[in-house]
């Protein structure tokens, strides 16, 4: 619902659209478009931004009109009248002709490369269907991003027992387990990256080096991360989900801390236009943690043991449930007997 309110007062804000224009072909109309978006950006990203768009409109497969703009996020386009289909692309890649589009699978069919995304430059993608008359005079298509956001609003250690107040060295937070490609259609690659460095950092933020963090002091704020989704029902738990990984380094000893991240087994959701129910990360959703860090992690980044799965048939790569499953144990407290030695005599 707050999605749709924002997407409405966004179209609001466009103003009153032109009238109807005469054009040189008979029956022809020129019908302005507006773009919306489903989600807003956070506060210091820019990941709402319209660089370059490209509108096409399509008589069942039949390219009837296109139009372009930059920097902006309104224009106009010259149709025919009719029942038509409206495709708005938002900041393509490199691989994205214009002159190539003729029909709604040559746009579908292209394929975005994460480490060509950008947080100021993302790649959008929707559509619209409508009924264009003589006096149609605009028509809105919200847009939305092929990416997901995975932000961390506050990471901070708070170590207990003999670990208390130690500095944790080389703090990283990154993903793993995300496609590295995804179709302008919603459908992910099938390539996965594997953890650290695994796409070019510099221009898509997918790992985060924060450096030392002393156990108790101020917290580190905002740091996104981005990543295409995943559709599949079981990448939502176990060694194959998208995880949010943190790494730190403890009196000479590397831990990881890794959290899976999803919607939640009761969330089902459906990409854009394949129509694969799945659980998971979803395109063009956010997902914000607020970690607090208390005891020592494991010794890798694998998938945390389920706390039913006693004896660890999840394959996760762990011995047992006791490295992740935090217990409050009662101890007990023996004091053992003096051993006695046979008394030694000794004569100076």
């Amino acid at each position: 619902m707050l999605f749709a309110l924002a997407a409405a007062a966004v179209f609001a804000s466009c103003g009153k659209m032109d009238s109807e224009q005469a054009t040189g072909r008979d029956g022809e109309v020129e019908v302005n478009f507006s773009l919306g978006y489903s989600t807003r950006a956070t506060t210091g990203i820019d990941d709402d931004a319209v660089n370059t768009a490209y509108i096409f409109a399509f008589d069942g497969n039949r390219l009837d009109g296109s139009a372009t703009v930059s920097n902006a996020s309104t224009g106009s386009i010259v149709v025919t009248p009719g029942s038509r289909r409206f495709i708005a692309v938002v900041n393509p890649n490199s691989e994205f002709t214009f002159t190539d589009i003729t029909s709604p699978a040559s746009i579908t069919a292209l394929v975005s490369q994460l480490s060509s995304e950008g947080v100021a430059d993302m790649v959008m993608i929707g559509e619209t269907t409508s009924d264009i008359t003589s006096s149609s005079t605009s028509v809105s298509i919200q847009v939305t991003r092929l990416v997901s956001k995975i932000s961390v609003s506050s990471l901070k250690f708070q170590l207990t027992g003999a670990l208390a107040g130690k500095t944790v060295s080389n703090v990283a937070v990154y993903l793993k387990n995300y496609p590295t490609t995804m179709t302008y259609a919603g459908v992910p690659g099938t390539s996965y990256s594997s953890g650290l460095f695994s796409v070019n950092r510099d221009s898509f933020e997918v790992y985060d080096l924060l450096g030392s963090m002393t156990s108790g002091g101020s917290a580190e704020t905002n740091h996104a991360f981005f990543c295409y989704e995943r559709t599949t029902a079981t990448a939502t738990t176990g060694s194959g989900a998208i995880r949010l990984c943190i790494k730190g380094d403890i009196n000479g000893q590397t831990y990881y801390w890794s959290i899976p991240v999803n919607n939640g087994d009761s969330w089902k959701s459906t990409a854009f236009v394949s129509g694969d129910s799945h659980y998971g990360v979803k395109r063009n959703h956010s997902y914000a943690y607020d970690i607090t860090i208390t005891r020592p992690g494991v010794p890798d980044d694998s998938a945390a043991p389920s706390p039913s799965d006693v004896n660890d048939y999840g394959d996760d790569g762990l011995e047992d449930d006791s490295d992740l499953t935090v217990k409050d144990l009662t101890f007990t407290l023996t004091v053992a007997d003096f051993i006695p030695v046979s008394e030694q005599p000794v004569t100076f």
